[in-house]
């Protein structure tokens, strides 16, 4: 096609999928009613925003193989993804000015909730808008998006229960509606495009994120295996390591591969009327997708929380100690504690880490080491595959009980009496902590009773003694603020 092409331009950021986006759905749905038109993607990678955000090597990885496995899907669709490398965020105005000059009438994406992310949008549609060109944001992140769900006064739900009770109600008024895979009439050559962009080609990555496959097809598949075969079980394995217990599918939610909406929809399909009862896998699945949704709507309604500010005011206030090599133990799972260390190992070698031991090993870092949460967050994200922040932020400031419908700071977790809960014959320890594999079920808990000597490293810290001393810490601010 010739440079007379209207393009209608597709900025893939937190959707990097086919099937279900909105955003290729509607450009292709606009570029059809004129033959002069076309649909063209674009994705730029950002690494020097990704290091700022302590994105982690292992999803960088990730979205880098699935850009490129999905080039290839575009491409059967006649969509042609142009792929860019830049440094950062604000490499992207000038991208999308040569665009505007190489013939783009409309620009097309999904919304993006963080605040220099909403910033960049913003300056990039009021250049495009000057220059007439038509801009459309597609919120998708959440089913209810945010501001949707407010409490009798307008407000923004600040606890769980009654947010799900509202959300759920909400979701039996309306049907969840997914965007079928969107095809162009013709493939635009955007060969000579990339070139006037000025920007190089998006690099490969490493192959660390190997074990995760970015096939579309393959990963719809297995959301639908779990919603068939597995999530009647969930409530019943998701606390427990050693089994398989869980969707598996965190990645692909996080970095867009799937939707929530698909999720949903997949659900609602194969679980039928169990999805009402309580306490059933399909509805406690269905919650845990609630909890990532509640934790984006306080994110919106709360920006300061991306500047790592506690949710509870007060508790900014807690003289946490703050000690350099206990955090490195914490960090290298050298703790002595085998169910935290063998947490933080899993982390370290396969960049996940099951969603139980993320709130043994926070709790184990805030109120056993006494060591700010926001040290622990970051951390997580420089690890984590499926790493975004309102999850994480979340997450965190609920184990450190500073946030939004926290846990109580009285609230301490044992791990010893978690890890006999949570992993009671051992076998997830011995998978990750080698140099225990001769102890027994009891054993292998706190393997320092032990008589014979042991290689295993001393515990760094005493339970009891350490709960003492955060209980103390919290009060001192309670008490204050009173």
């Amino acid at each position: 096609m010739a440079n007379s092409t209207s393009l209608h331009v597709v900025w893939l950021r937190n959707d990097l999928r086919s099937y279900d986006n909105a955003a290729l759905y509607y450009a292709a749905a606009a570029a059809g009613k004129d033959p002069a038109s076309a649909v063209i993607a674009i994705f730029i990678a950002t690494p020097g925003t990704w290091q700022q955000h302590h994105m982690a090597p292992i999803k960088q990885d990730f979205i880098r193989r699935r850009i490129k496995q999905m080039q290839t899907e575009l491409n059967e669709q006649n969509i042609a993804l142009l792929t860019v490398e830049a440094g950062n965020y604000k490499d992207c105005v000038p991208i999308f000015t040569k665009l505007a000059d190489a013939g783009m009438v409309a620009l097309y994406g999904q919304t993006e909730y963080e605040q220099r992310e909403q910033q960049r949008d913003k300056l990039i549609s009021q250049r495009l808008l000057q220059a007439g060109i038509a801009v459309n944001w597609y919120d998708r992140l959440c089913i209810m998006p945010p501001g949707s769900i407010v409490t009798q006064s307008g407000d923004t739900y600040k606890v769980f229960s009654p947010f799900k009770r509202n959300w759920l109600a909400r979701l039996r008024e309306q049907d969840i509606s997914c965007f079928p895979k969107a095809k162009s009439a013709a493939l635009y050559d955007a060969d000579n495009l990339v070139q006037q962009l000025g920007y190089a080609r998006m690099a490969n990555g490493d192959d660390s994120s190997a074990n995760y496959p970015v096939a579309e097809q393959q990963i719809l598949e297995n959301m639908r295996q779990f919603c068939q075969q597995q999530v009647a079980d969930y409530n019943d394995t998701r606390d427990f390591p050693a089994l398989n217990g869980t969707s598996g599918l965190s990645v692909y939610l996080a970095c867009g591969v799937l939707s929530v909406q698909q999720c949903v929809n997949r659900l609602q399909m194969e679980a039928g009327p169990t999805l009402e009862q309580e306490k059933s896998g399909a509805s406690v699945w269905l919650s845990e997708l609630i909890w990532r949704e509640f934790y984006k709507h306080i994110l919106v309604a709360y920006p300061e929380l991306i500047k790592h500010r506690p949710f509870q005011a007060d508790t900014a206030a807690i003289r946490w100690h703050n000690n350099k090599s206990m955090f490195n133990a914490w960090c290298e799972g050298k703790t002595g504690y085998p169910i935290v260390d063998a947490a933080m190992r899993q982390l370290n070698q396969t960049g996940w880490m099951h969603n139980r031991l993320r709130m043994i090993t926070a709790s184990f870092l805030v109120k056993d080491l006494h060591i700010d949460w926001r040290w622990g967050e970051r951390y997580f994200m420089t690890k984590l595959i499926d790493g975004e922040f309102a999850a994480n932020n979340g997450g965190w400031q609920w184990a450190a009980s500073t946030g939004t419908d926290a846990a109580p700071y009285f609230r301490i977790f044992n791990p010893v009496t978690q890890s006999e809960r949570f992993d009671p014959e051992g076998k997830f320890i011995r998978q990750f902590i080698p140099e225990l594999a001769q102890f027994n079920n009891k054993e292998i808990h706190w393997p320092h009773k032990k008589t014979t000597p042991s290689t295993y490293w001393p515990a760094i810290i005493d339970h009891a003694e350490a709960r003492k001393i955060t209980l103390a810490l919290f009060t001192e601010v309670k008490k204050s603020d009173e």
